[in-house]
């Protein structure tokens, strides 16, 4: 009996024993599991439910793909290339419009290449603020449907060789408001459809030879806020169907010979607000189809007669804001002769001109004009009196500013209403200025050299004889403009 006793104490401390390790062990697989699926295996990237998601995308349907739109925002960092949220952008394979607005610093510092790979449908693609130092090759996976990439505001620094490459229906890239210095060949790989680039508000000094080549299709080009100081025509090279090119507010100091030559296509030259004090000739050579050159805000002292010889089409000049003392008919002759057919316009205003009669072209072409923008902008013209000529003139501003006449603070529309034209930028300041239309023509005095010229072939000529004369050296007159000022001579 006690034997028995014995077994069967021996026999209950052993399941007792087996009961504890089974349980202990379901104890610890139990807490395994809490520990390791933190979040389902599959997300739907439109309806983030967990407040520690690093992303967290709005978008016009949460339903699984049904949306077409999302605005995913980064709140946190730490986020790699592989990490589960990526792939589970094909909950939502619909979306045409994507954008990432990055909240945190360092939370983003690549391309999300893995949700893009999965979007057979995306056109749109935007990411803005985040620290994508480069852009790798085939950053965008060769997207065959993405139409439209901007990338403002990430701290780009460099463009890799194919950065953006296979990308067929591509047609307008943006990579404003960054940090690129330089533009080597071959960035941009094979993009038959795009149209537009923007590479705005950079640190772009040095773009090499052929940077361009590949884009045969472009149409707009804007380099404007960035450090060039130097551009020529083998950096231009391939764009040929180039329409609109924006190089304001950068650092060139001149412009040589057949720079844009290759731009045979190009209608708009932004040039505004550089530091160019010299123009060649044949600056502007090859340029047959330009109508709108804008020079404002410059250090320029001359503008040559033959300057725009080949811009037979040009209807805008804009050379406001320089150093011209004087400016003959011969020069804007190619803008006067298409203001008869087109609507054109010539921009003087904020010059230094000598009153004098080299200016007398303005009286008469603002008389011929029959656009009101034309005539605007030669009435807003305003001269610095010579000595001969000082007491009239002063007498005269000591009026006009009585009556608040003269150079007003009023300000006329510039010909291209879209124009993005800086019209804050501090003017320079033009001592004894006075508007020259407020002069009569018969006062204007003419420069020692043209009464020299005049005397030596004609003798002694009365003032309107030297006035007549100056005016034909620079212009070929119509009939109104000869009836004009015989009528002037004979008063």
């Amino acid at each position: 009996m006690r034997k028995i006793t014995k077994y069967v104490i021996i026999m209950a401390s052993l399941m007792t024993v087996e009961l504890t390790v089974t349980e202990s062990k379901n104890d610890t697989k139990l807490l395994i599991d809490r520990h390791h699926y933190p979040m389902p295996l599959f997300i739907n990237v439109c309806d983030i439910v967990d407040r520690r998601s690093k992303v967290h995308c709005y978008c016009d349907s949460n339903k699984v793909k049904m949306a077409t739109r999302a605005d995913c925002w980064i709140f946190g960092g730490g986020l790699t290339e592989d990490d589960p949220i990526w792939p589970s952008f094909t909950s939502q394979s619909e979306l045409e419009h994507l954008m990432f607005n990055v909240r945190t610093d360092d939370a983003l510092s690549f391309i999300p290449a893995k949700a893009i790979v999965r979007l057979d449908k995306l056109k749109h693609l935007s990411i803005h603020f985040g620290t994508i130092k480069r852009i790798i090759p085939y950053a965008f996976t060769n997207s065959s449907t993405i139409k439209q990439i901007i990338l403002k505001s990430n701290k780009i620094t460099n463009l890799e060789k194919h950065a953006f490459s296979q990308m067929m229906m591509l047609s307008n890239l943006s990579i404003e408001d960054n940090q690129i210095s330089e533009l080597r060949r071959d960035v941009f790989f094979n993009l038959p459809n795009l149209h537009v680039l923007i590479l705005s508000n950079n640190n772009l000094s040095l773009l090499h030879e052929g940077c361009f080549k590949h884009l045969n299709n472009l149409i707009e080009l804007k380099l404007d806020y960035n450090y060039i100081t130097v551009v020529t025509k083998e950096m231009l090279e391939g764009l040929e169907n180039l329409s609109r090119l924006n190089l304001r507010n950068n650092k060139m100091a001149m412009i040589g010979n057949l720079a844009f030559s290759e731009l045979w296509g190009l209608k708009e030259l932004l040039l505004d607000n550089n530091a160019i004090e010299y123009i060649s000739d044949r600056a502007f050579g090859g340029l047959t189809q330009l109508r709108k050159l804008t020079l404002s805000g410059n250090k320029l002292t001359n503008f040559y007669e033959d300057i725009l010889e080949d811009t037979r089409s040009l209807t805008v000049l804009d050379l406001r804001d320089n150093l011209l003392t004087t400016i003959s008919y011969e020069t804007i002759r190619p803008v006067a002769d298409n203001d008869k057919s087109l609507s054109s316009v010539v921009y003087l205003e904020g010059n230094p001109l000598s009153c004098n009669c080299r200016l007398s072209w303005i009286y008469v072409l603002r008389n011929e004009t029959q656009d009101n923008t034309m005539k605007k902008a030669l009435e807003k013209v305003s001269c610095v009196a010579e000595a001969t000529n000082e007491r009239h003139t002063s007498e005269l501003k000591e009026d006009e500013e009585d009556n608040h006449n003269v150079l007003s603070d009023d300000t006329y529309e510039y010909y291209d209403k879209t124009d993005d034209y800086n019209t804050d930028k501090e003017k320079p300041k033009v001592n004894k200025s006075i508007k020259l239309t407020d002069i009569p023509l018969e006062s204007l005095p003419c420069p020692k050299e043209i009464m020299q010229s005049i005397e030596e072939t004609y003798g002694h000529p009365v003032q309107n004889e030297i006035r007549l004369k100056a005016f034909s050296k620079v212009r070929r007159l119509s009939p109104m403009g000869v009836l004009l000022l015989i009528m002037l001579a004979v008063l």
